[in-house]
């Protein structure tokens, strides 16, 4: 198992929805970092949207960059 690019904490933005695609970003802060691959092999973080508050699952693909 690999380790997470991702840390807790962190500010990023992100794909909320379908992934790299005609999609807008998000910016949310990471509250969890998933360290268990899913079935595809994917590891993914918990995201707090920073407009709505809530939270959701994030593979790392979907995650553009972080901000400082």
């Amino acid at each position: 198992m690999s380790s997470p690019r991702y840390a807790e904490g962190q500010k990023v933005e992100y794909y909320p929805i379908g992934g790299k695609s005609r999609t807008s970003t998000s910016t949310g802060t990471i509250t969890r970092v998933m360290t268990e691959p899913d079935a595809a092999g994917s590891t993914g973080v918990m995201i707090e949207n920073d407009n709505t508050g809530k939270r959701s699952a994030v593979k790392e693909d979907n995650i553009e960059r972080t901000i400082e």
